[in-house]
């Protein structure tokens, strides 16, 4: 039987896409689709839901179903079968390059992977699930600082030393360098208008930046990153939560 919560899914369900500019062909009018979700569903997510009113499940039952499933498809997968279901379809692959037909498997040089599509029932879901199509700025990817580490003194989230040099961490950190409105900035917490950019940029990545720190005086300051919008008519800024202390 369904719970209330999975019958209101199934009127409700509806996925939201928007259309960007394919940038990939500069003499093309046309557009990519980018889909988002409303989030993330863990394992927990999914046994609580198992669990609901109705459902004649205790949480301990849900568990053991699902590690007793999760124990036999390893074991086919194991044994060189394919698995097929009306949920997936998971076969054995295998990457890398063999040097001649006298070659053999070697870790070093070639991964085995298991390579998992959609099943029929997960098809026919496909085909009957609901659209909305949205506006882009819904994809608008804001830095978010997680944390900043000193390189000099080895310590996270402290402190930082003046002429010297740091990383943050996060998610959708890279910007263009050359642009002297983008990048990491220090900014006084006592005098807002004190905002020193960071210099010497080494490593730009979404998830990490390594920089320099120039002479700045000593204080307390806040951490934060400015990069620009997917269509490039914003600044977005993350900041980190903490406050670091100049040295």
């Amino acid at each position: 039987m369904y719970s209330i919560k999975i019958i209101n899914h199934y009127i409700n369900r509806m996925i939201k896409y928007a259309l960007l500019e394919n940038k990939l062909l500069a003499d093309s009018n046309g557009c990519v689709s980018v889909v988002t979700t409303a989030g993330t569903k863990d394992l927990n997510d999914i046994l609580n839901l198992m669990v609901d009113e109705g459902s004649g499940l205790t949480l301990p039952q849900a568990m053991a179903y699902f590690e007793k499933l999760s124990q036999i498809v390893e074991y086919y997968l194991e044994e060189g079968y394919k698995i097929s279901t009306p949920l997936f379809r998971i076969q054995p692959t295998m990457r890398g390059v063999f040097d001649n037909p006298s070659d053999t498997f070697d870790p070093s040089r070639h991964k085995l992977r298991f390579c998992t599509c959609s099943g029929s029932r997960l098809k026919k879901l496909a085909a009957q699930t609901k659209l909305e199509k949205t506006k882009t700025d819904i994809f608008q990817q804001v830095p978010v600082i997680t944390g900043f580490f000193n390189e000099i003194n080895k310590v996270i989230n402290t402190a930082a030393i003046s002429d010297g040099s740091g990383v943050i961490t996060g998610k959708w950190l890279k910007f263009n360098p050359d642009d002297s409105r983008l990048g990491i900035f220090f900014i006084s917490e006592n005098n807002p208008s004190i905002v020193i950019r960071m210099t010497g940029y080494t490593e730009i990545k979404p998830s990490k930046v390594h920089f320099r720190i120039p002479f700045i005086p000593p204080g307390k300051y806040r951490i934060i990153v400015r990069n620009l919008s997917r269509d490039k008519s914003a600044i977005l800024q993350g900041e980190l939560k903490l406050r670091i202390i100049v040295e």
